[in-house]
């Protein structure tokens, strides 16, 4: 059963947070021509290789920033799925490895491919959150699924349609996210979904490399353990109620309204 909220990932929580607040930080400040890339001039004339380091950590526009918000809230599975600490190992790696991949894909290939014409690469996560959507698809089963007509027969019977999963949600916001500044913002996604899969197969250096265990506080193991005692209180009152007979039907009703049923 998929558990609403940010429970069992504080780190998909805090990096939404973050983002949301660096964000309209930089609105506020009017900051936001800091956090873009464009080959020419910040590059290759001004040397401005610190944008290198900043252009992932905050989006310029209210759209992105909420297509941004929302896919980060879904795609908390991954990290309930690889757990906290390598979760926020994934992470750490793909920003550092997009960071650099974007940027140095813009100025030695697609930049000259199109003749000077692509120049410019979107502030925002867009690479880390494809990256974790690389994860999504591979990983994540689809729970239900569900036809959407195209047509209907004269007699009308249905016609052709296209069969979505739920996963089609998701789809739906990073593809929003990736065509919000195109091409600049294709490239991105793009980038992002080749790292995620690289590091996924361990085509990468250092895929295996994790943050220290020190920096995470043992979490799941109190919620392990909190499971492990409400299983025993459950099977010491099921044992108690086989001993005592079967109940009245007003006392079950009652039970079930008590919680003890």
């Amino acid at each position: 059963m998929q558990q609403s909220g940010f429970r069992s990932a504080p780190v998909s929580q805090a990096l939404l947070y973050f983002i949301v607040a660096s964000s309209l930080l930089a609105s506020i400040l009017d900051i936001k021509h800091y956090f873009h890339i464009q080959i020419i001039p910040h590059l290759w004339v001004y040397r401005q290789v610190w944008r290198i380091f900043i252009w992932q950590t905050c989006y310029a526009n209210a759209g992105e920033l909420l297509f941004g918000a929302l896919a980060i809230y879904h795609l908390r599975t991954i990290e309930r799925l690889f757990g906290t600490r390598k979760y926020a190992s994934f992470l750490a790696y793909c920003f550092v490895a997009t960071n650099v991949a974007a940027p140095l894909l813009l100025a030695t290939v697609f930049r000259p491919l199109t003749l000077g014409r692509m120049n410019y690469l979107p502030p925002g996560p867009t690479p880390i959150l494809f990256a974790a959507l690389a994860q999504y698809h591979a990983a994540i089963p689809g729970v239900y699924k569900f036809r959407l007509l195209t047509s209907t027969n004269s007699n009308g019977e249905d016609g052709p349609g296209i069969t979505l999963s739920d996963k089609f949600y998701v789809y739906l916001l990073s593809t929003q996210l990736a065509l919000c500044q195109p091409p600049g913002s294709l490239l991105s996604a793009a980038v992002g979904w080749l790292v995620g899969y690289a590091w996924r197969m361990d085509l990468l250096p250092k895929s295996k490399w994790r943050i220290p265990k020190w920096l995470f506080k043992d979490s799941q193991g109190a919620e392990f353990e909190n499971l492990r005692r409400r299983l025993r209180e459950g099977e010491g009152v099921a044992d108690a109620t086989q001993g005592a007979g079967p109940r009245p039907l007003v006392r079950q009703i009652l039970d079930q309204f008590r919680g003890a049923f």
